[in-house]
């Protein structure tokens, strides 16, 4: 099979993969497949050589503006990865604070330093 028709087939699959949403449930093997296929693009992308025919370059040109589309999506995955860790990083902060208030209570405020000595 042809480099360049194979690279626009794992393209495409990248980004039909990347159009559904990412629940959280399934979010690791959705990762895992995303992480499979970017390497199958970067094994075929280094096969590529020059001369192309006209319908190689229209396949080039129609993977250029899907790879836009697929960077945008994989950086909206990436910022709900990130909200999503940051709540969990509250949630283990207020989990914390719960079971142990007073972990915290060094604090200065409230103090009385006597003067008259």
């Amino acid at each position: 099979m042809n480099v360049v028709v194979e690279l626009w087939k794992v393209t495409k699959a990248l980004d039909g993969l990347l159009e559904k949403p990412v629940a959280k449930a399934g979010r690791e093997e959705t990762i895992a497949a995303i992480e499979q296929l970017l390497q199958r693009r970067d094994e075929l992308i280094a096969q590529l050589a020059p001369p192309y025919s006209e319908e190689e370059e229209r396949l080039g040109r129609e993977m250029v503006a899907l790879n836009q589309t697929i960077a945008q999506k994989l950086q909206q995955l990436k910022q709900q990865i990130q909200q999503d860790l940051k709540a969990l990083k509250q949630k283990k902060k207020a989990n914390e604070n719960y079971t142990n208030p007073y972990q915290e209570a060094f604090s200065m405020d409230g103090m009385f330093y006597d003067k008259k000595r």
